[in-house]
């Protein structure tokens, strides 16, 4: 929760699996080491973790640690991944999901991954879009299959018809990773072209761009300013205020300028990364003078970080803050939390409530 009082979102967190056992594709291990190089580059000195927590199976109560321990975040969205062409378990696994929102019901939701290239993916959006707690599809635009990287953009044959057995499912979000390559697809199957074509045609289905600004800002940007259904979410993104604070406002405020504040949410990318320095940083941000001068870019008020860091995400899952306020007042974590407050203690130094060897509040106490 922030200093205002009002509820903080992370609208991506993962139990990613980073051990040599999950590996599939010949390039797996270099998309894990990879993924901790980005991390070490985009975290502040005393949030990188060590390669003994990243390299590891991240489990779900590890995870809740991390989010409701070591960070301010009261509520979470939990992404499972369908890349099960370069990882056995497909890198963030639907059961370990599962098993997270029924440990944590009143505090997360799920997005559940879909291959569009199973024979049975519209049967599987209609299974799990009826399960409680899944508020969402991820969608990711390339698969690795019989030696060939394959296009998957929305526009695809093979996954259009995916999006009207989203549309008449009982959830009304479709997330699609929007980044820097990975493995040896090219770049132009990342790119967000194809989002404004679907969020045209299907206009009551909410997208979400995941990465949003920190690859492609302009064709972000202007599908954000022409389909009111489209939306940033800035995993991975939110990370450059710490680091590189001039790319993160020259994308944030792209995306004030053409779109305004009502569409921006924030995420941690937990846990590949540390949610908490992000939180801050957004929470102190200033836009640069120079920018603001020069770009004509907006100030951005104490109310904008609010929707940013949590009051977007619960209008687009159809949450009432005041509701998910009172389902968490007094649960294990909040009564957790005000016994790390009243010692000063909160939030836990960053990856210490991994260590359960030595840490003192291992899931056991």
């Amino acid at each position: 929760m922030l200093e205002s009082g009002a509820l903080v979102v992370d609208s991506v967190s993962h139990c990613f699996n980073h051990t040599p056992e999950n590996h599939k594709h010949p390039h797996a291990q270099r998309w894990d080491d990879e993924t901790f190089e980005l991390g070490a580059k985009l975290l502040p000195d005393g949030y990188v973790p060590s390669e003994e927590v990243f390299y590891r199976d991240h489990q779900p109560e590890e995870l809740a640690r991390l989010l409701f321990l070591e960070s301010q975040i009261d509520y979470t969205v939990y992404h499972s991944l369908p890349l099960d062409d370069y990882f056995h378990d497909g890198y963030v696994s639907r059961e370990k999901g599962f098993e997270f929102l029924e440990q944590n019901p009143n505090r997360s939701s799920m997005y559940v991954d879909i291959n569009p290239l199973e024979d049975d993916a519209g049967d599987q959006i209609e299974e799990f879009a009826r399960r409680d707690g899944v508020e969402g599809i991820k969608f990711y635009p390339a698969r690795y299959q019989n030696g060939n990287d394959l296009s998957l953009q929305l526009t695809e044959d093979s996954v259009w018809p995916l999006l009207e057995r989203i549309a008449d499912s009982e959830v009304d979000t479709l997330a699609i990773h929007k980044f820097i390559p990975f493995a040896t697809a090219p770049v132009r199957y990342f790119t967000p072209d194809d989002v404004e074509d679907a969020a045209n045609s299907f206009p009551d289905l909410n997208f979400e761009i995941i990465h949003a600004g920190f690859s492609f800002i302009e064709e972000t940007v202007l599908a954000m300013a022409s389909h009111d259904n489209v939306y940033a979410n800035l995993e991975n993104t939110a990370c450059l205020v710490n680091t590189r604070p001039k790319k993160f406002a020259r994308a944030l405020g792209e995306m004030l300028y053409w779109a305004g504040p009502d569409r921006i949410v924030y995420a941690g990318g937990a846990t590949a990364l540390h949610p908490q320095p992000p939180i801050e940083g957004i929470w102190n941000f200033e836009m640069p003078e120079d920018l603001r001068a020069g770009e004509d870019y907006p100030e951005v008020t104490q109310e904008d970080k609010e929707k940013i860091l949590g009051g977007n995400a619960l209008r687009l899952l159809g949450k009432d803050p005041e509701q998910v306020k009172k389902d968490i007042e007094g649960d294990e974590w909040d009564q957790r939390r005000q016994e790390l407050q009243e010692t000063g203690e909160f939030p836990a130094d960053a990856w210490s409530t991994y260590d359960a060897d030595t840490a003192t509040l291992s899931a056991d106490d």
